[in-house]
């Protein structure tokens, strides 16, 4: 049977800013990569896919004008995050929940050293902020502790979601999905040395904004790693799922629907905007870096999205040209748990648009 093709929307036709690559990249990238290694998180065969998946380039596309510093911080956090991302999705949500305490203490207090034996986040994490607060002022440090809490707290109802193979609703899925993509946290990061005032930051536009924005980048990351997430029987969290199931619409029509959509969240995202007031000139000034910062973010995802291997393999060029994807067989996520379908599933290899994969039940 002929596998199924996808036509995916162009989520980034029209957008203001073009690809661009920090300067730093070759330096920061080495500087980040060496303090992954320095951990040894991974077997060599995890470290090796790890390091293919090039998360320092995801925080590179997405801050081009980041100065050094900056620039390590925010490869620093993306490394974090993914490392994080790969200790909990195989845990229930009290394992998950013991990992995130351990991460917010450490985050929360980056010169109290960490206990002997723990798991290694908390030591990854205390140095991630140790270093990084160095140039970031009080309001962005509160910002960044502030989103990481709700982060890491999404992170944990998701390994219950997980555990109980719970299927959301549009409205109930978006209520945890804004903080498990980690966008929140991500956005503090252009604001390191600014100061702008509590009432200007939580202005009604600019939280529009940073929620159209994060729209923006979960819609890339899920349009994109669904083939990949499905093929593995985890593909519940995900906004395809989520959609297909509540409108009863088939895997294009989904795709259409979650397309447009995005299209009408872009569209306020640029009317918010244009219309925002006018605070005074220094204000002003860091108001338009953060939001320009924002939208670089947005752009740099998708582009990371088709030029590391993690979703497209070695077919990645090729449908970024045509928006043509090809579907892995399907995994059905209650199916996969059966223990008489495991084995088989364990070691069935499928070819994701040229990459060997194998499908693993965890």
């Amino acid at each position: 049977m002929a596998a199924e093709k996808v036509n995916l929307p162009n989520l980034v036709r029209n957008w203001p800013y073009p690809r661009q690559l920090n300067q730093h990249y070759d330096e920061v990238s080495a500087a980040t990569s060496d303090w992954v290694r320095s951990f040894q998180c991974f077997d060599q065969k995890s470290q090796a896919a790890f390091d293919k998946c090039d998360f320092p380039k995801l925080a590179l596309l997405t801050t081009p004008h980041f100065d050094l510093e900056h620039a390590r911080t925010s490869s620093d956090l993306m490394a974090l995050f993914f490392v994080f991302d790969e200790f909990t999705d195989v845990e229930d949500e009290h394992v998950t929940r013991q990992m995130s305490d351990i991460f917010m203490d450490a985050l929360r207090n980056p010169d109290k050293p960490r206990p002997q034996g723990e798991v290694k986040i908390g030591e990854m994490t205390r140095q991630f902020w140790d270093l990084g607060r160095k140039t970031a002022t009080p309001m962005a440090e509160r910002h960044l502790i502030e989103t990481m809490q709700l982060y890491v707290d999404s992170v944990v109802q998701e390994a219950e979601d997980r555990r109980t193979d719970r299927v959301r609703t549009v409205d109930e899925y978006w209520e945890l999905r804004r903080h498990t993509c980690g966008c929140f946290p991500t956005f503090v990061l252009a604001e390191l040395e600014m100061d702008i005032p509590e009432e200007i930051y939580q202005h009604p536009l600019l939280e529009r904004m940073r929620e159209c924005a994060m729209y923006s980048v979960c819609v890339k990351n899920d349009l994109y790693s669904y083939n990949i997430e499905r093929a593995r029987g985890h593909g519940l969290h995900n906004l395809l799922t989520v959609v297909m199931n509540a409108q009863d619409l088939g895997l294009q029509a989904a795709v259409n629907f979650i397309g447009d959509w995005h299209d009408k969240i872009i569209k306020e995202f640029f009317s918010s905007w244009a219309s925002l007031p006018s605070w005074g000139e220094d204000i002003d000034r860091q108001v338009q870096y953060y939001v320009e910062s924002i939208v670089r973010w947005v752009r740099g995802c998708s582009d990371w999205s088709f030029e590391a291997p993690r979703y497209f393999g070695t077919q990645a060029p090729e449908i970024q040209r045509t928006l043509q994807l090809y579907m892995l067989p399907r995994v059905d996520a209650l199916t996969a748990r059966d223990s008489a379908h495991r084995e088989a599933l364990e070691t069935d290899k499928h070819d994701i648009a040229g990459m060997q994969i194998t499908v693993t039940v965890r």
